[in-house]
């Protein structure tokens, strides 16, 4: 069952839409998506003359030209893709019309640039993932549209497994993508009260995880087929979101998964430590953070109804 049946794609009209809309057509054509929607979001639609100079016409309204201007670049890259596409020019505060429209269209994921070189601090995406109840995928500004490898990354928490349960449970669950669990683990420094030597305890921790695997294998089968599991030891001085970015790139990934904490009431920018320091990295893949919406319930409708 596809569970990433309607995304959103958020544009700001910069040169990072050049990527953003052919790869929203290649995933939606890739994972038979139903539904995409393109938003942009102007604090005000009064928008200025030389903004306006480039739309295709100055006699009609702002957002009306604005939406003429996204289609003609949209309808072409989904000419061939049966994915229904609307898009939606809307006036107010970017954040809380992102986060208002994604709930009112019941949206699965949204889809935003991930700038390196181009203009854009890249901090309205950050603060989607920090404060929405749907999960982000942050796409880098010149990456080609691929998926042949996905690497997961498991730590066997409730919500690494969530992430491994969509990605299996979804049209990502395709025959021809192979699939790389990557586990970051640490040998404890009280090795040596145990009488242990480093390498035996290491042997250990390693140990330990392929148990968990293990059982992961029983709760989902189908990984016994598509995937394999990837152990990497972290050393005390290496940072754990650059050594999974680097780990990633060595299994030349075009998806890095990973599970993200919920956001509560008491909680407004939870989203985990080691998400945050891998979305400090992580420049040159396909970031997908998927998020646990039942821990959400409460503060994105007073965020959007203060």
């Amino acid at each position: 069952m596809n569970t990433l049946n309607r995304l959103m794609v958020g544009l700001d009209l910069t040169p990072m839409d050049a990527t953003l809309i052919p790869y929203a057509a290649f995933l939606c054509a890739e994972l038979k998506v139903e539904k995409v929607y393109f938003i942009h979001v102007e604090k005000s639609l009064e928008l200025p003359t030389e903004l306006l100079q480039g739309l295709e016409r100055t006699d009609v309204p702002a957002d009306e030209g604005i939406h003429n201007m996204i289609m003609s670049k949209v309808g072409p890259a989904f000419r061939d893709v049966p994915t229904e596409v609307e898009v939606l020019i809307e006036e107010g505060t970017p954040l809380k019309e992102l986060l208002h429209w994604s709930k009112v269209k019941q949206v699965d994921l949204m889809l935003v640039g991930r700038k390196l070189r181009l203009r854009g601090s890249g901090v309205l995406a950050q603060k989607i993932l920090r404060t929405g109840r749907v999960g982000v995928l942050f796409v880098p500004e010149t990456f080609e549209p691929r998926l042949r490898q996905i690497v997961v990354s498991v730590d066997f928490s409730k919500y690494s497994e969530m992430a491994l349960d969509r990605v299996l449970h979804s049209a990502l669950a395709k025959p021809d993508i192979h699939v790389v669990c990557l586990h970051v683990y640490q040998v404890p420094t009280g090795y040596r009260t145990l009488g242990m030597t480093y390498e035996s305890f290491d042997e250990r921790m390693r140990g330990f995880a392929q148990e968990k695997y293990n059982n992961l294998l029983s709760r989902f089968p189908e990984l016994q087929e598509r995937a394999e599991l990837k152990l990497v030891r972290q050393d005390d001085e290496a940072d754990i979101g650059e050594l999974v970015v680097l780990e990633a790139k060595r299994s030349r990934a075009d998806l890095l998964v990973i599970g993200a904490k919920g956001m509560s009431a008491a909680a407004l920018f939870v989203i985990g430590s080691v998400t945050e320091k891998i979305l400090r990295y992580d420049m040159d893949i396909p970031l997908m953070v998927f998020k646990n919406k039942d821990e959400q319930i409460g503060f994105l409708d007073a965020l959007l109804n203060p």
